[in-house]
């Protein structure tokens, strides 16, 4: 996975982009799932709404906390 960081309306957030995209071993809708489940639910607007816990755009996760990235990297690397 690629970590890299990028700004929302000026916010920076931290990004997890799986390396081959797409790839058959990286389950995006059970990772989409998880998020959810773990993050609550993303803003319907997605990266048009500011100040999002989390994203999923451009494929990749876009995350406002450090430590929700981390704790997805945990679970998903």
């Amino acid at each position: 996975m690629i970590v890299d960081e990028g700004r929302v309306f000026g916010a920076r957030y931290y990004t997890v982009q799986p390396t081959v995209w797409p790839n058959p071993n990286v389950p995006w809708i059970e990772m989409e799932q998880w998020m959810t489940e773990t993050f609550g639910p993303s803003p319907v607007d997605g990266v048009f709404s500011p100040n999002g816990r989390w994203y999923a755009n451009n494929e990749r996760f876009w995350f406002r906390n450090k430590k929700d990235m981390e704790w997805f990297l945990l679970r998903w690397q």
